[in-house]
């Protein structure tokens, strides 16, 4: 890299900083604009270059007073007589010494945000997009938010995610603020490894400790597996909910039944010790911001036991940060809302005041693409809200490889779809079980563009990703590089699809359109814009 180049542009910003004048463009391409900072005489930037397979290569550049320098691992270094120039790669390394003179490139907390977005990017190059999109919108992104499954699926760690999660906030220089999720952490193991790698938060997954086998017995069971309990717990759960109703302000109310309060005791109570314990060991000495999910379960969180969870953790002195409640309907991968919606919305108002009650914030998860029914949620939770999505980042890559080379796309397709199998530990959802997935023989490159808008098709793509990008034959990917090639070379288009993707969600979630129909209408593209990049 040409260093006297380098020098030239440090000079150019500093001249610039001199004269008053904000840093909006320069002489040199190169530098990536947005991730210039300026402290004192020090200057820092991104830098982009070109390789030979016309991919984007990005550099840091240091120019910093000699005494401090070493602090960074340098490429290569122009010394001078008080400061020196350096190029460095974007290793955790000089993330963690770029973090000491900008603190805000690692995660914090989310606490003081009323709104809150997860974006789980699991190929790690969608977080640069999603930054600039949010900039302005007064929503703090989670922008490293990979379960523990995930991962797996695609041979990450948290580290990675983190680092690059981190890079992309340094060079959007995007200052007001992003989290890191340790998601759906199941053991104190998990919720170690989460919290050891800087995860600003952990979202606890209880499936693990609730025991749906309640939800399906009968009264005269019920009965019987409550009257195994301890004569002391019996007595206190039964004075404390037995016929109870608890007001919740502005005409909400919810009353336990002797079925509801068994139930929910019976369901419910294991996890809720389960939360106490992580919450003592790891959320209050690491001070993390702490989300509980009941979602991971085959039945709906009923108001009672909703209430019942966030009571006892109340009594234990526990606030949450989130919780995360499975809804009435469906919130399958991928695709939108299955239910009635006005009932969605009858009940998601309890939930609602439940959350404000005990004064935590309701999460939404696989909450990608659910556009039908944000325009309750952005309504109703006046309190403030979280949603997750991640999956739908990677099916908007897969758009990228439809568009420009849909020969490939096809083999992706008939492969993900032969192989579901690889996956049924993992994922339920109608594709599997419904046939109405379109047929590989059905698709062809003329239409495989329209799979991604079929939500059978939408799913078969969507949980494979860990398949398809792993595949292997003699020692070589199948995939995965070809993939790679198309996308980085194409990265202007996939940073403008998800845009165009995230944005129907949070105008929605904000109030700017009314329906789904509407934010589909203005924002989704009329011509194929893929010819424009």
């Amino acid at each position: 890299m040409d260093l006297n180049g380098l020098l030239k542009d440090v000079e150019e910003i500093l001249a610039k900083v001199d004269a008053g004048e904000k840093v909006e463009s320069l002489s040199d391409a190169g530098v990536y604009v947005p991730s210039v900072q300026v402290d004192r005489r020090n200057v820092y930037f991104i830098y982009h270059t070109k390789d030979e397979k016309d991919h984007t290569v990005k550099t840091l550049v240091v120019y910093e007073e000699n005494p401090t320098i070493g602090d960074f691992d340098a490429l290569e270094t122009l010394k001078g007589e008080n400061s020196t120039l350096i190029t460095a790669a974007l290793t955790d390394h000089n993330n963690q010494a770029l973090a000491k003179r900008f603190p805000w490139i690692k995660p914090t907390s989310r606490r003081n945000y009323k709104y809150t977005f997860g974006l789980g990017d699991r190929l790690g190059n969608a977080s640069n997009a999603h930054l600039r999109l949010f900039k302005g919108t007064g929503i703090m992104p989670v922008l490293a938010q990979q379960s523990i499954r995930e991962l797996t699926l695609m041979h990450r760690t948290n580290t990675d995610v983190l680092l690059s999660a981190s890079w992309a906030v340094f060079e959007e220089g995007f200052t007001f603020g992003w989290g890191a999720d340790g998601d759906h952490v199941k053991t104190e193991y998990e919720v170690d490894y989460a919290v050891k790698v800087g995860c600003s938060m952990i979202t606890l997954d209880c499936t693990d400790v609730i025991n749906n086998d309640a939800v399906t017995m009968s009264d005269e069971e019920l009965d019987k597996a409550f009257s195994a309990l301890d004569d002391d717990q019996k007595k206190y759960f039964n004075d404390t909910y037995l016929d109870k109703t608890f007001d919740l302000g502005n005409g909400n109310s919810v009353h336990f039944t002797k079925h509801d309060v068994e139930e929910s005791v019976l369901t419910f109570y294991g996890a809720i010790l389960f939360a106490a314990d992580i919450y003592k060991k790891f959320v209050v000495p690491y001070n993390l911001d702490f989300e509980i999910s009941m979602d991971e379960t085959p039945y709906q969180t009923t108001n009672p036991n909703h209430f019942f969870f966030g009571n006892e953790l109340h009594k234990r002195g526990i606030v949450p940060t989130t919780m995360a409640p499975r809804f009435y309907g469906e919130f399958q991968k991928a695709i939108d809302y299955i239910g009635d919606k006005d009932r969605f919305e009858r009940e998601f108002v309890l939930h609602e005041a439940i959350a404000e009650y005990f004064g935590y914030k309701l999460s939404i998860h696989s909450g990608s693409d659910k556009l039908s029914v944000y325009e309750i949620i952005g309504r109703v939770a006046k309190n403030g809200w979280h949603v997750k999505t991640a999956g739908t980042n990677w099916l908007e890559a897969l758009r990228v490889i439809a568009h420009k080379d849909p020969e490939f796309m096809v083999e992706l397709y008939k492969y993900a779809y032969e192989h579901l199998d690889d996956v049924k530990d993992f994922y339920v959802f109608n594709a599997q079980t419904d046939g109405k997935a379109p047929k590989p023989e059905n698709v062809t490159v003329d239409n495989v563009v329209d799979v991604l808008s079929d939500d059978d098709g939408r799913q078969v793509l969507h949980t494979m990703y860990g398949s398809l990008m792993n595949l292997k034959h003699n020692y070589h990917y199948v995939f995965r590089d070809k993939f790679w090639d198309i996308l980085l070379k194409n990265q202007d288009l996939y940073d403008k699809y998800l845009n165009i993707h995230i944005a129907e969600h949070i105008d929605l979630l904000q109030g700017k359109y009314k329906t789904k129909e509407e934010a589909l209408d203005a924002l989704e593209p009329k011509t194929d814009i893929s010819k424009e990049y």
